[in-house]
């Protein structure tokens, strides 16, 4: 997995192709990023599932699910 949000993946994320329209709508969503020499907005990949609440719920800090099979017998 790449370290940081692809062109595409930025695009798909603001719906814009211009990279001043994609700065600004990182900067509403509250999604950090930097500015490469280019202008191109760069997201870092954990950064934007932080911000986006997208931690996975086996993530530390989660207790472990257990399913109850007794349960079912009722």
């Amino acid at each position: 997995m790449e370290l940081v949000l692809s062109r595409k993946e930025v695009r798909e994320l603001t719906g814009c192709a211009q990279r001043a329209r994609q700065r600004q709508h990182l900067d509403a969503m509250g999604i950090p990023y930097v500015v490469r020499a280019d202008g191109w907005p760069v997201i870092d990949r954990q950064a934007y599932h932080q911000a986006m609440g997208c931690e996975a719920a086996n993530d530390a800090g989660h207790p472990k699910a257990v399913l109850n099979l007794e349960a079912l017998d009722g």
